[in-house]
This record gives structure tokens, C-alpha cells and sequence, in this order.
């Protein structure tokens, strides 16, 4: 790797550093990590755009946690297991063109909206599959896991009957109508 020269004083080299920012986002304490690059002749520290890029996405993925949002790296997982692309993603779910990108990487944080629909579209295959049918794209053949996200592994499902009339509703959606429940029971799995 070649040596960075200090562009203050022109004589010393930048040495890649580490420090840890202790911070609070809505009640929230956290340590996040930052970096940034310290001249061995001046003392001066400074990031780069690529450090500052960096810091800037650490410090959004731990206030994404502390909302209660999925991050980027859950965001992925999540789109991966659904067997999308980021651009086939974007059309079923919403955001614009290059959402899932911005997601992933931290760059954006997903409204809570957004980030309902992801996390039920992970735990409820047939949700999932009618926002495909929605967005005119075919969904995989095989009913996926449920939730890849740590917070959804812990959640029971179980499919109970619709009410004995359904009719209204059913005729708003060309799938017979199912209900989810999360229950707390260990024999639902």
C-alpha cells in the first residue's frame, strides 16, 4: 500500500486510526465506531471522502438500530433470501430505482413503512407473493423460511380460518383469504 502524504504540512504520512464515538439517538447509548487518518510529522487527523463516507454510513446503521429498523446488512438478507435483485426488489416493494442500494449500504435509512412491508413480506410467503403479483413479476415456486431477520426467528406462526363469510374481502384478492397469527406456542412452528 502506498503512503499518503499529509496535505498540511506536506512532509509527514497519513496512518490509517480507529476511535469509537460514544453517542445517544433516541434514548439510545451506543459506541460507534469512526475512522479517520492522523499525520505522524504534524499531528493533524483528518478523513478523506472515503473515510467520511464510512463514518457517515456506521454512524446511520446504529441509528437505524436504534429506531427499530432493520439495517442494511438485514435489508440484504432479507431481499437475498427472496431471490431478488436489488432493481427487481425496488419494483416490488417501492423506493425508486436504486433504493436497495442506498438501503444496504446505510446510505438511506427505509421509512418505518417500508420497512413493515420488507419484514412482512420475509414472514409471510403468500403477502410476498401477492406484492409480486402486484408489481407484475413472477414469485419463486418455493414458499421461503420464515424470517431470515434475528428479531422474526423467534416468532411462532400459525394459519388460522377465515371468518365463515369471507366474501367481501375475498373478492378483493384472487387468493383465498389466510390470517397470521404470532403465538408464543411451542408446538407452532
Amino acid at each position: 500500500m502506498e503512503n499518503k502524504v499529509c496535505p498540511i504540512c506536506e512532509d509527514g504520512v497519513l496512518t490509517l486510526k480507529e476511535g469509537v464515538n460514544e453517542t445517544v439517538h433516541k434514548g439510545v447509548k451506543g459506541a460507534v465506531r469512526f475512522f479517520y487518518e492522523e499525520c505522524d510529522a504534524c499531528g493533524s487527523e483528518q478523513a478523506d471522502a472515503h473515510l467520511s463516507l464510512k463514518n457517515k454510513r456506521l454512524m446511520l446503521a446504529f441509528r437505524k438500530q436504534a429506531e427499530g429498523l432493520l439495517t442494511g446488512d438485514e435489508v440484504r438478507a432479507i431481499r437475498e433470501h427472496l431471490n431478488l435483485t436489488q432493481s427487481v426488489a425496488a419494483r416490488i416493494f417501492g423506493g425508486g430505482p436504486t433504493a436497495f442500494s442506498k438501503y444496504e449500504s446505510d446510505d438511506v435509512a427505509q421509512s418505518v413503512a417500508m420497512d413493515k412491508l420488507l419484514r412482512v413480506a420475509d414472514a409471510v410467503p403468500q403477502a410476498f407473493r401477492y406484492l409480486c403479483d402486484l408489481a407484475g413479476h413472477d414469485a419463486p415456486a418455493a414458499r421461503p423460511k420464515l424470517s431470515v431477520v434475528a428479531a422474526g426467528a423467534k416468532a411462532r406462526w400459525r394459519t388460522v380460518q377465515p371468518p365463515a363469510n369471507p366474501a367481501a374481502l375475498v373478492a378483493r384478492w384472487s387468493r383465498p383469504l389466510e390470517r397470521h397469527v404470532i403465538s408464543d406456542e411451542p408446538e407452532y412452528a
